[in-house]
């Protein structure tokens, strides 16, 4: 019979930095590539001119599963990023929650029913793609 599932997820952001005298920063600005990287170039720390910085934004756990039918609560809580606008999308595109925006600091819950087999996606449409989260739905045995 359907259950209802509940995960506990976390949106955080992955930060790493070095500085030039040790590797050379990148020479196409991260930022370009995904909405989910953040870079910082030397030059922007005036204590160390030298240093630069990366980092990256995901939900963990990245990967949940269930089986069609299931009622989903996805419990989030925020450490980094000021703002997310969180949603899913099942997998024939449709939004299976709405968008909702969440705040570091602060716990959220997003349900929703797995109505179709298949991925959903957890999108954050600022860090998008980086920080997508996939929720396999497999039909019910």
């Amino acid at each position: 019979a359907p259950t209802e599932r509940t995960f506990y997820m976390t949106g955080f952001e992955y930060k790493g930095s070095t500085t030039t005298d040790s590797l050379a920063a990148p020479e196409q600005d991260p930022s370009k590539l995904s909405d989910g990287y953040r870079y910082k170039a030397p030059g922007h720390d005036e204590a160390s001119p030298n240093k630069w910085e990366v980092s990256t934004y995901r939900f963990e756990p990245g990967e949940m599963m269930g089986y069609q039918g299931d009622t989903f609560n996805l419990i989030m809580f925020y450490i980094n990023g000021d703002k997310h606008t969180v949603w899913v999308e099942a997998p024939d595109g449709s939004e299976a929650s709405a968008p909702a925006e969440m705040n570091r600091g602060r716990e959220y819950k997003i349900t929703f029913t797995a109505d179709q087999a298949g991925v959903y996606a957890v999108h954050c449409d600022e860090h998008d793609p980086s920080m997508t989260a996939y929720v396999l739905v497999l039909p019910r045995p």
